[in-house]
């Protein structure tokens, strides 16, 4: 499989970008403008989203995932690199530095997806009859709203989620890129152990951003991360998830990581 990417930026040190569902990878340009002295970023496309092309098969395996950054690896000659993740894209994010221990310098992960796993999510992408009502409701959006009336009232989900996914549901496009893409990214699945084992043991840099107001993946679900790494503290910005990116980019501007001129 190979993925569209753009490369941004002339720093010495490289960062592959993994964005959030329905995005593609200008979402990271505010961080690109901010860093682009002290990195260089290549910006991918997932499957399904900008300029890559779908998946020949339903499910991405991780043995596949790790074939495509292999081979993008050796074709930019890179042998060591950091990786960011924003919402969708954290579980890319944290799967790479999985596979590719030794080679990780830092990790970015913004809202990232991959760490808990909501038990809908696993129920409406795992078994045949519930993967055929998922497509149902996401095809039909009116079914949708139906569905989400009962459990804002009871209080299960948040107004903001549930406007989120109605703005990702829009079109006909759209829902089929949800679809596909929750079900083909649903064995990208990291074990959250052995990457807290991986970043103590080779020291790499985690830097976990959060947002203060964010209902779609709130400061809860990243627990089992957090827990097992006890001198790790997320990083809380006054916004919700839409507006993540651009409030970390302001974030290193105020805190730059490093000056232009070290090596």
């Amino acid at each position: 499989m190979r993925l569209h990417y753009q490369t941004y930026g002339d720093g010495p040190r490289p960062i592959l970008a993994f964005h959030g569902i329905g995005q593609d990878h200008r979402c990271f340009l505010p961080l690109v403008n901010a860093l682009k002295k002290q990195y260089t970023f290549y910006l991918f496309d997932l499957p399904f989203h900008g300029k890559s092309p779908a998946m020949d098969t339903e499910k991405l395996s991780m043995a596949e995932w790790q074939d495509t950054i292999e081979v993008f690896l050796a074709e930019n000659h890179l042998q060591t690199f950091s990786v960011l993740g924003f919402s969708m894209g954290g579980k890319f994010a944290l799967a790479t530095l999985q596979l590719f221990p030794n080679q990780i310098i830092s990790c970015w992960l913004l809202a990232p997806d991959g760490i808990t796993e909501s038990p809908w999510y696993r129920l409406a992408t795992r078994f045949w009859l519930t993967k055929k009502l998922f497509k149902f409701v996401v095809g039909n959006v009116e079914h949708f709203k139906k569905l989400a009336y009962p459990f804002l009232k009871l209080g299960l989900v948040e107004k903001s989620a549930v406007k989120f996914a109605q703005s990702t549901l829009a079109t006909a496009t759209q829902r089929e890129r949800i679809y596909r893409s929750w079900v083909g990214f649903s064995t990208i699945q990291p074990d959250i152990p052995a990457v807290a084992s991986i970043i103590l043991k080779y020291k790499i840099d985690l830097k976990l951003f959060l947002g203060r107001f964010d209902a779609v993946l709130p400061a809860s679900y990243v627990q089992p991360l957090i827990k097992r790494l006890p001198n790790s503290t997320p990083i809380i910005l006054k916004t919700g998830h839409h507006r993540l990116i651009e409030k970390v980019a302001e974030w290193f501007v105020q805190n730059p990581p490093f000056t232009t001129q070290s090596p």
